[in-house]
């Protein structure tokens, strides 16, 4: 029967002109461009205008073209797509069209369009393929030994030795995960258990439909049909009646069905609804495995149908990962390598495939002749993790052994199963899928806050994407996630915009690195710099990194602001491809950390974001000063006086003769040089600066500008430093009323002059009240920036000192003792906080009686300020005071 005109039918092909207009109709039902089409196939707009135009036919090169042509385009159905091959072969013979009129092809090559044969078709039109059907468990004999799945390959034997024709229990198991993390090995392994059980086993290939087709036609011809009725009649029902017909318990494996739609159901129909592949054993005594990247619920059905159980294969832990590792490799015995090896399985993410490739390639290493080990091969499971880390392609760590076999390394090599996930999801119309997960690759290791960071809007500006608008981002995401490319998971950190919870998605470790360094990335690295810079500078636009009701954000997005700095290393990038956005963002995240208290990770972010702008920036480059100025606040805060002294003297210069003296720049390093100096007891020179920079900054900002209370504030902290506490009071009060009404009475200057002036009215005497006043503010501090962060860890070393001064010693014992622990874990034991804590304690020890833990106590404090302040100092000088009083008591 001929369809309608306005529907493709290669049938009705016999020329070229006709072959354009038929390839014409499938373009206009599938709603596909042109340029959409060359895009995606990778040809030119005008190559492919032609084919429809009829003016030449598809060229057998790149190898498939027509093929994958039509797939795109919505034709799937193996009896169609054996039409239009025989219609290409018509009149390719007619005309003599050297296919395309591009390259006049070699003979062996139009192996891509082979000419039909005359062996005979089954009912469905596909051609006998030479498969076969055993389990080829003698892979697992050249694999190491299968770990962590035990439940999981039981549940699979129990299922089969429990087979009846009444069960309840589901007879098709569906074994789901990413891409080399051993779906197949989990079948095998079943597989091999049921032969060993004398269990009828089949195995087949379901990652083409044309094998799979002749796979189950060579089960049907084993089981007894007649081939009439294979040419005549319905290929699945034959097989399902046979197999239901069987009187003996049988297993079947389908493998790699990654595209279950595509090869399992029946003409596009449902996967499940009994028509394909897939049918309830129920009414037999067999049982089905299936292994497929695909855990959607569109493919499997939401709930899957009762006779149909999805299992994960999820990837190794440490523990047994590293056994893999040494089972290939060796060094087992050694500790330390032990403990390497569990590292790098936790940095592979436990993936069986990487974990096995990784086994071997140190072992091939440790095979080659001592001399010809060059030092950027990595000898053992230490070097192999740092050599991941420095960064650069892993293909070369992750590739499969030189002079494999083709077909088996082409299996093997990691990145090969994702790459035919990506091309499935094109398929499907996703075909922006493989740059959505270069982008998340780019982004930082941990889990990314989609919804805040994939603005539609601002992939869609980009170079690197077509239109993206936010349905079609949320349908690949969920298409990556169906392939197991991805997972979702939820954060109880969320702002409370967003009912207190936040969305997430993570990628596996080795997905990320390999799509890093994907050839798209490599070649269009400064897009992808510029992309990702604009989507995290966008989510955090109106967010400060020192208020704490933005820290929520900063908290999700922290991890991802270094990521473009990595990709400007990574890839060698210059200015402009460099850009200094990057700089900005990366310092603003390290601002943040220091902000909330995390001074190493602080730390470590300084000087990742310092020695990139570096390389990038010129020397007098402000954002290179501003990280320079930023990692001398990092050591005030940690104590580290005399660095952060030298360091603040340094960008008060580079800024003064950079951007002038008057500048508000140069005056915050001022300030904060000041702060230092007053911090190692030189109140002179720090009175100086402070007096000074509060005028310019009086005249220049203004009276109530942010800037300029804060010198104002710091006026007080000199006062008090000198013992004039009743004028420190009365700047204090000034400056807090100033700070309430301008910017609010939880902003966190705000509350730090409410802490001054309470610790200021306790040296003053003034203890009633101002115990109260501590608590409460102890506890607003903690709510609004954490109970262990150092400024409320300050306010509680205040109400320690009150305490004890009032007589309260036991109170003032426990909270100190709590407070030495706490400043120990996030400070350090020197950090001058710290200290001042010990010393109390060695105070309140002696009050108590204590003194043999009062005069330790106070000498472990004096060799510590000696060590960090000097001789001279005046913390030094009152700590040898108090333990010389201590030793004369004693005496």
């Amino acid at each position: 029967m001929t369809l309608p005109d306005d529907l493709p039918d290669p049938r009705r092909i016999a020329t070229r002109k006709d072959f354009g207009r038929e390839l014409t109709l499938v373009k206009e039902a599938s709603g596909h461009t042109i340029r959409r089409l060359a895009g995606e196939l990778g040809i030119p707009a005008s190559t492919l205008g032609g084919y429809f135009a009829g003016t030449h036919l598809p060229s057998l090169q790149p190898p498939g073209l027509l093929l994958r042509l039509l797939r795109i385009c919505g034709v799937a159905d193996p009896g169609e797509l054996e039409e239009w091959h025989r219609a290409y072969w018509r009149v390719k013979r007619a005309t003599d069209d050297p296919a395309g009129q591009e390259t006049r092809e070699p003979e062996t090559d139009q192996a891509e369009y082979p000419e039909p044969s005359t062996s005979p078709l089954i009912a469905d039109g596909s051609r006998l393929v030479s498969v076969s059907t055993r389990p080829p468990v003698g892979r697992l004999g050249g694999d190491p030994e299968i770990r962590g799945r035990e439940v999981l390959v039981g549940m699979l034997v129990t299922a089969m030795e429990s087979s009846s024709l009444l069960r309840d229990e589901p007879s098709v198991h569906v074994l789901h995960g990413l891409g080399g993390c051993g779906k197949s090995t989990v079948a095998l392994a079943a597989a091999r258990a049921a032969l060993a059980a004398g269990v009828r086993t089949w195995w087949l290939v379901a990652d083409d439909v044309a094998v799979l087709t002749a796979g189950m036609l060579s089960i049907a011809m084993e089981l007894g049909a007649d081939p009439d009725e294979l040419r005549l009649g319905s290929l699945q029902d034959i097989v399902w009646r046979l197999l239901e017909g069987l009187e003996e318990p049988w297993l079947l494996v389908l493998d790699n069905a990654d595209d279950p739609p595509g090869a399992l159901s029946l003409n596009g129909r449902p996967v499940t609804d009994g028509t394909g592949w897939l049918r309830d054993t129920a009414h037999s005594l067999g049982t089905i495995v299936v292994t497929s990247c695909d855990r959607s619920e569109s493919s499997w059905g939401a709930p899957p149908p009762s006779w149909l159980a999805l299992h994960e294969v999820e990837c190794l832990p440490p523990a047994l990962g590293a056994d893999v590792l040494i089972e290939l490799a060796g060094r087992g015995g050694d500790p330390e390598a032990e403990a390497d090896a569990a590292r790098l399985a936790e940095r592979l993410g436990g993936l069986p495939l990487a974990l096995v490739l990784a086994g071997r390639y140190l072992a091939e290493i440790a095979e080659m002749p001592r001399s010809w080990i060059t030092p950027d091969l990595p000898l053992g499971f230490g070097s192999y993790l740092e050599a991941l880390d420095r960064g650069g392609e892993p293909a070369a760590l992750l590739a499969a052994k030189a002079g494999a076999p083709p077909t088996r390394s082409e299996h093997v090599t990691v990145g090969r199963t994702w790459e035919l996930s990506l091309d499935l999801l094109a398929e499907r119309g996703l075909t922006e899928a493989r740059r959505v997960l270069q982008l998340l690759a780019c982004l930082g290791s941990a889990p990314v806050p989609y919804e805040l960071v994939l603005s539609a809007e601002t992939i869609s500006a980009s170079s690197l994407f077509g239109t993206l608008s936010p349905r079609l981002t949320w349908e690949t995401l969920r298409g990556l996630e169906a392939l197991g490319l991805l997972d979702f998971t939820t954060s109880s950190a969320g702002e409370p915009s967003g009912g207190g919870t936040t969305r997430l998605l993570v990628l596996h470790p080795v997905v990320r690195d390999v799509s890093r360094w994907h050839a798209d990335v490599r070649a269009l690295s400064g897009d992808f710099v510029a992309l990702t810079v604009a989507l995290l500078s966008s989510a955090l636009e109106h967010s400060d990194p020192k208020l704490p009701q933005d820290w929520v954000r900063w908290s999700l997005l922290t991890d991802h602001c270094g990521a473009p700095l990595d990709l400007i290393d990574d890839h060698g990038l210059e200015p402009p491809a460099a850009t200094p956005s990057a700089v900005d963002l990366a310092n603003r995240a390290a601002g943040y950390l220091r902000a909330v208290g995390h001074l190493g990770r602080s730390e470590a972010a300084y000087a990742r974001v310092r020695a990139t702008a570096a390389r990038i920036l010129s020397p007098a480059d402000p954002r290179l000063l501003m990280v320079m100025h930023d990692t001398a606040r990092l050591r005030y805060d940690q104590g580290r006086l005399r660095e952060a002294e030298k360091n603040f003297r340094e960008v008060v210069e580079l800024r003064e003769r950079r951007l002038g003296r008057d500048h508000p720049d140069t005056l915050t390093s001022r300030h904060h040089l000041a702060r230092t100096l007053l911090g190692r007891g030189m109140p002179d020179e720090a009175g100086f600066l402070f007096e000074s920079t509060f005028r310019i900054r009086s005249r220049i900002l203004g009276v109530t500008h942010p800037d300029t209370l804060t010198s104002h504030n710091s006026i007080a902290d000199h006062l008090s430093a000198m013992g004039n506490h009743l004028a420190a009071r009365q700047v204090y009060e000034c400056v807090l009323a100033l700070r309430t009404e301008h910017l609010g009475p939880e902003h966190p200057a705000t509350l730090v002059t409410r802490h001054y002036l309470a610790q200021t009215r306790y040296r003053l005497g003034e203890h009633t009240g101002v115990a109260e006043e501590l608590r409460a503010l102890a506890d607003t501090n903690s709510g609004l920036r954490g109970p262990d962060h150092p400024r409320t860890l300050s306010v509680l070393g205040t109400l320690a000192d009150l305490l004890h001064d009032s007589g309260r010693i036991e109170e003032a014992r426990e909270l100190a003792t709590s407070l030495v622990e706490r400043r120990r874990r996030i400070l350090g034991n020197a950090h001058r906080a710290t200290l001042a804590s010990r010393y109390r304690l060695g105070l309140i020890l002696f009050d108590l009686g204590e003194l043999d833990k009062a005069e330790e106590a106070l000498n472990d404090v004096l060799v510590d300020r000696q060590r960090a302040y000097g001789l001279r100092h005046p913390a030094t000088v009152m700590t040898q005071e108090t333990l010389a009083a201590v030793r004369r008591h004693r005496a």
